[in-house]
């Protein structure tokens, strides 16, 4: 978080609302989406088992383990959407709209790497 604190500097208040909701975004959307396909891919990892489906539990048991996928996405989803919108601002002050799927992948690549760097 001290990167985001450290650019406060270059960016305008409408840049750091952008900023917060990204991470506010991110801490409310990543465990929503771990909540909602959790079962669905624990059935597939099932599905895939070497023992067969029934074998390696079948219907039981799927939101087995939720709890902590969903905490763990918090951050991780806060940290990617924080990193990508604050490169998006930056960026957006050097590259042209023009440019816009470049500034965009390097935004995306950066929020990327952040988010295994601080959680890994």
């Amino acid at each position: 978080f001290f990167f985001f604190f450290s650019i406060g500097k270059c960016v305008a208040m409408d840049d750091e609302k952008r900023i917060f909701s990204g991470l506010f975004g991110g801490c409310v959307a990543g465990p929503v989406v771990d909540i909602a396909m959790h079962p669905i891919d624990t059935v597939k990892t099932r599905l895939q088992s070497k023992q067969g489906f029934f074998k390696a539990g079948g219907f039981k048991g799927l939101y087995r383990g939720l709890s902590a996928a969903a905490l763990g996405a918090a951050p991780s989803a806060a940290c990617f959407f924080g990193t990508y919108e604050t490169t998006k601002v930056v960026l957006g002050k050097f590259i042209s709209d023009e440019y816009a799927v470049s500034r965009e992948m390097l935004a995306g690549s950066m929020g990327e790497m952040v988010r295994c760097i601080k959680l890994n």
